[in-house]
């Protein structure tokens, strides 16, 4: 009876084992795909390097497939067309690689763009940004006087418009149709934004507490195998 009892616990630790030895293969798997493909993210996109987090258990059969469920890709402090970006994070699925291009069936991408990075000037005037309730604050002075635009960001294609719906003077709001024309007028604080590559479209915009918050949403899309600034060989996942 004693030996019996010995042989199922000792099948149970190997079972145990082999279980725990799996996840762990599956693991280290997982860090060195996400290792190859954040280093393809940056050639391709020429962007510091990203982090990418696969999501789903198993890995390996996804792996061995050339077909990752679901990615999770985040970069910092980039540049886009000439835009500073403080963050991107991108949720990617249905991602095929291989040594050609990767296609991605869907990708939802959030695109933070600090305060910072938006124009510090407009028609001889200076302006300052800050968060104001939901909308966007553009500080800056107007026949003398300080005033305070606050605009609620909207996308028309892909240009950013900024046109103010209040205006506020010595702290009381007013709306801004004929208080700027008598203050002679706002400046264009609009811009073009980057052009994205094809099946990628700009959704919408928010004014959030860090920047002005992009989403970018698109489908079937195609990440080349070249790419950066210098149009290097960037291989495969």
């Amino acid at each position: 009876m004693r030996t019996f009892t010995r042989r199922r616990l000792l099948a149970g630790m190997a079972v145990l084992i082999l279980v725990v030895a799996a996840v762990v293969a599956d693991r280290v798997a997982a860090r060195l795909v996400a290792g190859r493909l954040a280093d393809r993210l940056a050639c391709a996109a020429g962007v510091p390097r990203p982090s990418v987090e696969l999501s789903g258990f198993p890995v390996l059969p996804q792996v061995l497939g050339g077909r990752l469920d679901r990615l999770r890709v985040g970069v910092t402090d980039a540049r886009a067309g000439g835009l500073r970006v403080a963050r991107a994070d991108a949720d990617l699925r249905n991602v095929r690689s291989g040594d050609g291009p990767a296609r991605i069936g869907s990708a939802a991408v959030a695109v933070l763009v600090g305060y910072e990075a938006l124009p510090t000037e407009a028609a001889g005037r200076t302006l300052r940004y800050r968060y104001a309730d939901g909308l966007l604050g553009v500080e800056t002075q107007m026949s003398t006087v300080p005033v305070t635009l606050l605009v609620r960001p909207t996308l028309t294609g892909g240009r950013l418009t900024l046109t103010p719906s209040e205006v506020e003077v010595f702290g009381i709001r007013r709306p801004a149709g004929k208080l700027l024309d008598r203050l002679g007028g706002g400046p264009d604080l609009g811009r073009d934004l980057p052009a994205l590559p094809t099946g990628l479209a700009y959704r919408s915009v928010t004014a959030t507490a860090d920047g002005l918050l992009v989403r970018v949403e698109g489908h079937d899309l195609t990440l080349p195998a070249a790419g950066g600034r210098s149009g290097a060989r960037c291989g495969g996942a």
